[in-house]
């Protein structure tokens, strides 16, 4: 019944039942486009501040100078989220040139790679751990004059003979790594005696600093003698951009939708005023205040779920076009936003038909045929 009655009056008042379904409508879009934002930039947002490296990192609760951490038990807790480290002391040499010395560090070189993708490298990370290929900061290549593809000697302050190692390339980060040595972490492990202990994990935890912090606790709990510390600015810096944009969607969208929701009312109420002879006839005609509501609110259903469907899809189109032009990649629709935004839509619309309802509940027969 209320779906024979809306398209009656649509077909009698075209022009205001367009304005009710353009506020709903762009109301709807905003709130879609929001929801889905809100969503997928949270996971890109992270990606983009995965590029400067971890913002965790698990070392030994000892405070001893060389306390180490089981290899096996910190993988099994980081799993693919860190890269283990093992740090020594050497020198290393083109040749039989000078040796300067230099913090030599053992690690997983595919787990690196994922860890540091900001990492820029003049030739190529090596291929195998069972290697004797190595990474070298770019300032301490300089100074060396080693180039990538080069050789160069390795002696550890721990002992155990000089390692000859090919540079498969320098890396350059603008920090401490730039005088750094990078070893395959199996030989440094066997070269100092230390097989199957690490020096410190390095992770990337998604989210916010509550979720470092749990994160960290957890570590602590699964691997014995470990502490874990978040890098600090690192995971502030990704905390509060990750609140700030929640924060930007939820009140942008609140804004928005009351503005479609005062000027939904407003239209809703002009709908009512141009039907007081309609309704009066149909109190004439022994309908009593129950069946007046319940064709007002299926109308305005009805009208809530055509404006949200029209902007899911208007939500989706922004979306999209937003996520090309922040990532240049489009952010696509997600299934769980659907429900959201109709139930939105149908919210605003339930609340902007109270004042109009109100007024079509007072409207009496005599009066209004009177005016008619």
């Amino acid at each position: 019944m209320s779906a024979r009655l809306f398209g009656r009056s649509l077909g009698r008042r075209g022009a205001t039942f367009v304005i009710a379904l353009v506020a709903i409508t762009g109301g709807s879009a905003v709130a879609a486009t929001m929801l889905t934002l809100k969503m997928d930039l949270r996971s890109k947002m992270t990606r983009e501040i995965r590029r400067y490296g971890e913002n965790l990192v698990l070392a030994s609760g000892d405070d001893r100078a060389g306390a180490t951490l089981d290899e096996a038990a910190v993988r099994r807790a980081i799993g693919q989220d860190g890269a283990p480290v093992l740090l020594a002391r050497g020198e290393i040499a083109r040749g039989d040139d000078t040796a300067v010395g230099a913090a030599v560090v053992g690690i997983d070189f595919a787990a690196h790679r994922r860890l540091h993708p900001s990492w820029r490298l003049d030739g190529g990370w090596p291929l195998s751990p069972d290697t004797t290929e190595a990474l070298l900061g770019a300032a301490l290549a300089q100074r060396l004059g080693i180039a990538p593809g080069g050789a160069a000697t390795l002696r550890l302050e721990s002992g155990g003979g000089a390692i000859r190692l090919r540079v498969a390339g320098l890396v350059r980060t603008g920090e401490s790594e730039e005088d750094q040595v990078f070893v395959p972490l199996p030989l440094l492990q066997q070269r100092t005696g230390r097989a199957g202990r690490i020096s410190l994990a390095a992770l990337f935890v998604p989210g916010g600093a509550g979720e470092i912090a749990a994160a960290a606790a957890r570590l602590e709990r699964d691997v014995p003698g470990s502490r874990a510390t978040p890098l600090r600015p690192i995971a502030a810096a990704q905390g509060a951009i990750l609140d700030r944009l929640d924060r930007m969607t939820f009140l942008m969208s609140l804004i928005i939708l009351a503005l479609a929701g005062l000027c939904l009312g407003t239209t809703l109420f002009t709908l009512v005023v141009e039907r007081e002879a309609e309704i009066g006839l149909m109190r004439s005609l022994g309908a009593g205040d129950g069946d007046v509501a319940r064709i007002v609110l299926g109308e305005v259903t009805l009208l809530g779920l055509a404006g949200g469907t029209l902007g899911l899809l208007l939500g989706a189109l922004a979306a999209r076009l937003v996520g090309h032009r922040l990532f240049g990649a489009p952010i696509d629709p997600r299934l769980s936003v659907v429900p959201l935004v109709l139930g939105i839509a149908l919210v605003v619309s339930w609340v902007a038909v109270l004042v109009p309802l109100r007024r079509a509940l007072l409207i009496r027969p005599a009066a209004a045929l009177r005016a008619e």
